[in-house]
């Protein structure tokens, strides 16, 4: 009879370890969902894995980030900050093509603003390390050629990757960012994220 309680009572333990666990998590994924809706990223997208397209590909990442800062130069909010870089596509698209026909390659580029899947990639900020989670983001893409080699990410919004300083609510977001890379158990936690997230976008719900 003892020992049937004890069974019970540790079956009863499990159980609410299990459902903290959950709950935890629940609220981990609903964080990284609210972030996701308020980050803007940069992709760019080489033509190959080649040496001479990975390279051209940082040149003109050099070259679209040195402007990428005025762009951002708005009321603080994302919304504003996308719409001043859709109103800015043809600039991007144009010193990208500046900088392929610079150094002699016969493709071309394109920019566009994309909602687009991202698994979870790791980034730094001056001394500042994080981790974005998995899932889809709107973003400046830019694809150089066919677009089929290695690419290039960054959050542009808040400005974590430009030399622009977060101000408003992306000085808010920033630390939404940080505080979020602080939970417990922070990379277990994304694993399971980029997992379901993964799950999600392979069925298209």
């Amino acid at each position: 009879m003892k020992l049937h309680i004890k069974r019970l009572e540790l079956a009863a333990a499990i159980g609410a370890v299990g459902t903290i666990l959950i709950s935890s998590f629940c609220g981990f994924a609903q964080d990284c969902a609210q972030l996701r809706g308020e980050v803007l990223r940069i992709h760019i997208l080489a033509n190959s894995d080649s040496q001479e397209d990975q390279a051209v590909k940082l040149l003109v990442r050099d070259e679209v980030l040195s402007h990428t800062a005025e762009w951002v130069t708005t009321d603080g909010s994302r919304e504003s900050t996308m719409e001043s870089m859709r109103q800015n596509l043809s600039q991007a698209e144009a010193l990208a093509n500046a900088v392929l026909q610079e150094n002699g390659f016969d493709y071309t580029a394109r920019a566009e603003m994309v909602e687009m899947y991202f698994n979870t990639r790791y980034y730094q900020n001056g001394e500042r390390e994080f981790y974005m989670p998995a899932g889809r983001y709107q973003a400046l893409r830019i694809t150089l050629g066919s677009g089929s080699g290695r690419n290039w990410w960054c959050v542009a919004y808040p400005p974590m990757c430009i030399d622009a300083a977060a101000d408003g609510e992306a000085a808010i977001v920033e630390e939404a960012i940080y505080a979020l890379n602080d939970t417990v158990v922070y990379r277990p936690k994304l694993a399971v994220v980029e997992l379901v997230e993964d799950l999600r976008e392979k069925l298209g719900i």
